[in-house]
């Protein structure tokens, strides 16, 4: 069963919305990536809602990939893109000199239309972002789900809490700080800007573990943390109430968090409110009795303040 509901994204027929599966789109791939060439716009658009490019490296060196998205938000009626829906795509491909064809639908194409779509390849290329693909990127990665808290955010907050008690399966990523799916419950953000964001989205705070990353040890992170994150009621009160974000002191957000007479011999946990409030900064405390406690703590203190 599906988690988010593309329904919250208005119809794209009417209405001052009426651009929001467009605008989602566009964020989507400049999170996946891509280099948007062409914006979304209203009136005549020659067969193309956005164009993109893609960066390619190999053995023979770098290329560019033009791809033509097509964008199509039929989740409110349940129907499937069909190929009336995606008229003459090649001569579409053709007119913005596009080597590949996206696919963004909040639905599924046809049979019909797949088989045509599918028959692109070779020489042209052809990538399918319908509603499961979408879903399922945008809960596997910090970044998909500040666009998930923006865009559908009834769905996601119910996808939040029910998924506190199990850490999520996740696709291989890269995980510079050894603690997705270790110390907590989805894989953490790794810069502060996009953390604050899915944490303005939610209304939650934000978790921060700073660490040295020319310390022998990384500041003691996977020891201390470790211990700190043991518990499972730990983990679910972390995932539930903030955004957790862990990356290295040499980042400038993340440095300026540092006091100037802390060496980080000991990884520094700094939690904010909303609204940018230092609400708590000390050492990460080794032992996962102090770290259940001092999470509450600041549970409690914010539950207080409302």
């Amino acid at each position: 069963m599906a988690a988010l509901e593309f329904t919250e994204i208005p119809l794209a027929q009417s209405g001052p919305d009426r651009d929001r599966f467009e605008l989602f789109a566009r964020e989507f791939l400049i999170a996946e990536g891509f280099r948007i060439v062409e914006q979304p716009d209203r009136g005549a658009d020659g067969g193309r809602d956005i164009i993109v490019e893609e960066d390619r490296l190999g053995p023979g060196g770098a290329n560019v990939v033009r791809w033509l998205v097509s964008c199509k938000h039929k989740a409110h009626s349940g129907t499937s893109v069909t190929p009336a829906d995606e008229p003459n795509v090649r001569d579409r491909l053709g007119t913005h000199r596009c080597h590949g064809f996206v696919a963004f639908y909040s639905t599924l194409p046809s049979s019909g239309l797949g088989q045509t779509l599918s028959a692109l390849r070779p020489p042209l290329e052809y990538l399918q972002l319908d509603s499961d693909a979408i879903e399922r990127k945008l809960l596997d990665s910090p970044r998909g789900r500040v666009l998930a808290a923006r865009y559908m955010p009834r769905s996601f907050n119910r996808w939040i809490q029910a998924s506190h008690a199990a850490a999520l399966p996740s696709s291989p990523s890269t995980d510079p700080q050894y603690s997705a799916n270790r110390f907590f419950l989805r894989p953490p953000h790794d810069d502060l800007k996009s953390a604050r964001a899915e944490a303005a989205e939610r209304g939650a705070m934000v978790f921060i573990v700073v660490y040295d990353p020319d310390h022998p040890t990384r500041s003691k992170l996977d020891f201390s943390l470790g211990y700190f994150m043991e518990y499972q009621t730990t983990k679910r009160l972390v995932d539930q109430h903030f955004v957790a974000v862990v990356g290295p002191s040499n980042d400038p957000a993340l440095g300026a968090l540092v006091p100037e007479d802390n060496p980080l011999e000991l990884c520094l946990w700094v939690v904010l409110a909303p609204d940018g409030e230092i609400l708590r900064r000390e050492g990460v405390y080794a032992n996962p009795d102090e770290g259940m406690k001092r999470v509450r703590a600041v549970v409690a203190q914010v539950e207080a303040s409302r």
